[in-house]
């Protein structure tokens, strides 16, 4: 199993994500409501054992994808 550290958007804890299940990963942009930003800029990490859409996250996709690469097997 190969596990990386990410930070939840919503609260700044950290979460750890199977490498090996990552089923997808995409940046969203700033969600502006009433002159302001609502949700910042974040990245979604979905994994295949999960139909929730994805995790919101503060690394961007290139930052997860360097960690992705330094990851090593448990």
């Amino acid at each position: 199993m190969r596990l990386i550290k990410l930070y939840n958007l919503k609260d700044e804890q950290p979460i750890y994500i199977n490498v090996e299940q990552i089923g997808h990963i995409y940046e969203v942009d700033d969600k502006w409501e009433y002159g302001k930003i609502e949700t910042p800029k974040h990245s979604v990490v979905g994994v295949t054992t999960h139909n929730n859409g994805g995790f919101k996250v503060l690394e961007t996709t290139k930052q997860i994808i360097k960690l992705m690469g330094e990851s090593k097997g448990i």
